[in-house]
This record gives C-alpha cells, structure tokens and sequence, in this order.
C-alpha cells in the first residue's frame, strides 16, 4: 500500500475510535486475601449472557457502595484497571466490571455499536442493584473510559439514584457534530485541502443524517454515491474512497454519529467527574472540555479536569530501558490519575444511607 492509502487507512480507523480506543488487558495482578472475587453471570438479552466479577472488600459495612467499571471500544473484557480497582478496595468500595459480549466468557457475537454497548451495561447495573445483601444501592457510582464514559452519563440519566459519574475522555458535542468535528480535525491533520474537507464533511453529513433516520432507500443509495464522489475529488482513489465510505456505513462506526452527548451530560444530576488526557489522539481535549464545560454548567458538582502526559488509555509517559519516553502501563496506570479519582469518588461513596 503506498503512503496515501496508509494514510487514509489510519484517519478512518482513527475515526471509528472516537468513542472507542480500545484497551485490550487482561489484569493478572494478584488480588489481595481481603477481596472476595465472586464470577457473575449477568443476562442482557436473549443468547447474550455477561460474564463478569464482582470483588468485593471483606472488611467494612456489610453492605457497601460499589462501583460500576465500564471499558473503552473494542473487545474489552472485564479487569482492565487493577490498580484502580486495588484503591477502591482499599477504601472498602466493591467493584464489578464484564467481558463484553462476544469477548472472554460472554455470549453472544461481539457488537461494538453503541446500542448495544450500553443495553449491557444497562444490565450490569441492574444487577448490581439487585445485590441489596452486599451493596447499598443508593451508594452506587459508574466509572467509564472513552465509550463507557458515554454509556456511565446516560445511566445515570436513567437512573438518577446514581451516586457519582467519572468519565475518562468522554467526547462531549452535540449529535453529528461531535463526529463531524473530529472528522474535520483528521482530515485536514493527513493534508486535505481545507475545501475538499468541508467537501467531505458535508457530504458525510448528508449521508450519516440519511443512513441513521432511515431514510428511503434510494436517498441513502445517492448519499452514499456523493460521498464516494466527494472523497475522490479531494485525491483518493476510487476504491480508497468506497472503503472510507464502507467503514462509516458500519453499525459499530455510524451509531457514533447519533451520540448526542452534551444533550446527556446536561441532564445528569448526580456529581460528576470529567478527566481529559492532555496528549490523547484519539478524542480531542481541545474540541470536547469546552463543550463539556457547557454541558455540565448547571451541574453544582462537576469537575473538569486534563492531566498532563497521559494519553487516552490514561496510560503514563515514562522513560523506557532503551532510553525512550513512551506511554506505559495499565489502562488508568497513570498516578496522578489515581489519584485524582481516589480523592473525588470515595468522598461522594463513603457516607453511609438509611437502610431500606
């Protein structure tokens, strides 16, 4: 493949990860003798069974808060952050995270879609509710990175007895606009000429508007066609162009253009956390705290945060035996990170509620 169609593979793939930027890390830490680690089974729907762990600190109140620990795009399976987790332990708190369908112990085909992302979630919490003998329900928080940090807001619009959301590089913006920015900002970062990128926006607007309104048939089947068109007028070839526009017509790509995400943030109540990794490349600090900002300005208790040499797995930048910086580490690894959470959730989790 030459330079060009390298670099076209990269924006689209680059696209498709907005909201996903998957962490792929299976934890191997050893759990410590005061954490009880029960495997869980947690239907979400019809031939989609979750598999899961629920840890849950010996010590404490017998029934404790807990946290909900949401994964990034992506085949993500369930204890993706050790050391978080390790701290939330420490503090007494029970944590419970899943293998996505399709991945590890789950059933079910692996479907990166938003939809059904968080039909699952919406399930794991559900079952976190349901364990009145351990956990306090109204002391229940969700932790989610990069499309958990989309699922976590819209539970807890769902659900508005939700302690506390923190979100890790949550894209904020509004429906369209949040993919169409990020868009904009990839193509003209490869060298699309300005005009041919707007060329291509609108375009991929047109289409996507089409494609997720079901539309009739025929006006998607010409979206698609200009869409191709645009792409091969600002240089790309002809079959170069039919992939770029095959990946956005995929379920999993095209359901990231109808999240409506400043729409959620501006309707959670509960106390929320916003952390943004300073060198992230895959959701832009720089397009999303403004809007978040915006989103959350009727929030009394939202934070907005962007920590320094961290990338979007929040990974740190350490200095590696052959000399080099380079991002290492478990996803949420980061230090300063850990910090940040440990201070803010366990203050909005640890204070008791009346038995009901």
């Amino acid at each position: 493949m030459n330079s060009k169609g390298r670099s076209n593979t990269f924006i689209f793939a680059s696209l498709y990860m907005m909201l996903s930027g998957p962490v792929h890390a299976q934890s191997d830490v050893s759990r410590a003798t005061l954490i009880q680690a029960k495997q869980v089974r947690i239907i979400s729907e019809p031939g989609v069974m979750l598999a899961g762990e629920l840890q849950v600190p010996r010590s404490g109140d017998t029934r404790k808060p807990a946290v909900l620990l949401l994964g990034g795009g992506g085949a993500s399976p369930h204890g993706i952050y050790p050391l978080l987790e390790a701290r939330l332990h420490a503090k007494g708190i029970v944590t419970l995270s899943f293998d996505k369908r399709g991945v590890g112990q789950s059933t079910g085909t692996f479907d990166d879609a938003m939809e059904p992302a968080q039909r699952d979630a919406r399930a794991a919490l559900a079952y976190l509710r349901s364990r009145r003998d351990v956990i306090d329900i109204d002391r229940i928080a969700i932790l989610g990175l990069s499309q958990g940090a989309v699922i976590g807001p819209a539970l807890a619009v769902e659900n508005p007895s939700i302690a506390a959301v923190v979100a890790l590089a949550a894209p904020a913006g509004e429906r369209g606009m949040l993919f169409l920015d990020a868009m904009r900002v990839k193509l003209a970062a490869a060298g699309m000429e300005a005009k041919a990128v707007e060329h291509v926006v609108s375009a991929t607007r047109f289409y996507l508007d089409a494609l997720t309104t079901a539309a009739p048939p025929e006006t998607i089947a010409g979206g698609r066609i200009a869409l191709v068109q645009s792409f091969v007028a600002s240089g790309w070839k002809q079959d170069q162009a039919e992939g770029a526009v095959k990946t956005l017509s995929d379920p999993a790509t095209s359901s990231l253009y109808t999240v409506a995400a400043n729409q959620v943030l501006s309707q959670v109540r509960a106390p929320v956390l916003v952390i943004y990794a300073a060198d992230d490349t895959v959701v832009s600090s720089a397009l999303s705290i403004p809007e978040a900002r915006r989103a959350l300005s009727k929030n009394k208790d939202a934070s907005i945060v962007e920590m320094p040499n961290v990338e979007h797995g929040f990974k740190p930048l350490v200095l590696t035996a052959s000399g080099k910086r380079d991002y290492q580490g478990w996803p949420i690894s980061d230090p300063a990170t850990l910090d940040l959470i440990n201070e803010w959730l366990p203050r909005r989790l640890l204070q008791p509620t009346k038995a009901k």
